[in-house]
């Protein structure tokens, strides 16, 4: 697992939220332009993250010039690239 330093210049210092928020941004921004249109990618957030108690996997997604984040219900490695299907774009997100 990858560890996040927004500054590494203060490495052991705390971070403050502003330095998350514009962490968090400017990696939205570089997914936005990494991933085409509805392309996603899988990530394991068991441990990490805390979206609820069912939340193992997530879907990371270009859809409209913004990065979206989905719960995957499906069991799909980590890693593995999706795409989003075109014709539930306007209600809810499937992976393919």
């Amino acid at each position: 697992m990858q560890t996040e330093n927004t500054n590494p210049d203060l490495q052991g210092v705390e971070q403050n939220v502003q330095d998350l928020t514009n962490a968090s941004l400017i990696f939205a921004r570089a997914l936005g332009l990494i991933l085409e249109e509805q392309e996603g990618i899988i990530v394991d957030i068991s441990g990490d993250i805390n979206l609820g108690e069912n939340v193992k996997k997530v879907i990371v997604f270009n859809y409209q010039n913004q990065v979206h984040i989905y719960k995957c219900d499906e069991d799909l490695p980590e890693g593995s690239p999706v795409k989003m299907d075109k014709k539930e774009e306007d209600s809810s997100e499937s992976a393919q």
